[in-house]
């Protein structure tokens, strides 16, 4: 378990372009990751995310993706996070 954690926690290698297609799901251990880590979005990049959140037809309640089911407004805070159909 421990070298489980370890793992998760060392850096993460930059990527480049073309990675993104080979980028695993982000899941809640990844935000329980990237909080331990201090590895949030800036307030722009959270504002621009959410702006498009807003937009899209799969957003329930406001706050809801019915794709994925997660809470928008905290997945965006996250710098390593992604759309699951790629909107940002």
């Amino acid at each position: 378990m421990l070298n489980m954690v370890t793992r998760l926690l060392k850096a993460k290698p930059n990527t480049v372009c073309g990675e993104c297609a080979a980028r695993e799901k982000y899941t809640l251990l990844n935000a329980a990751v990237d909080t331990l880590r201090g590895d949030y979005a800036t307030d722009a990049v959270r504002e621009e995310r959410m702006a498009v959140c807003k937009t899209c037809e799969y957003l329930v309640l406001g706050s809801n993706c019915k794709l994925c089911g997660c809470f928008v407004h905290l997945k965006t805070r996250y710098a390593a996070a992604s759309c699951d159909i790629h909107r940002w």
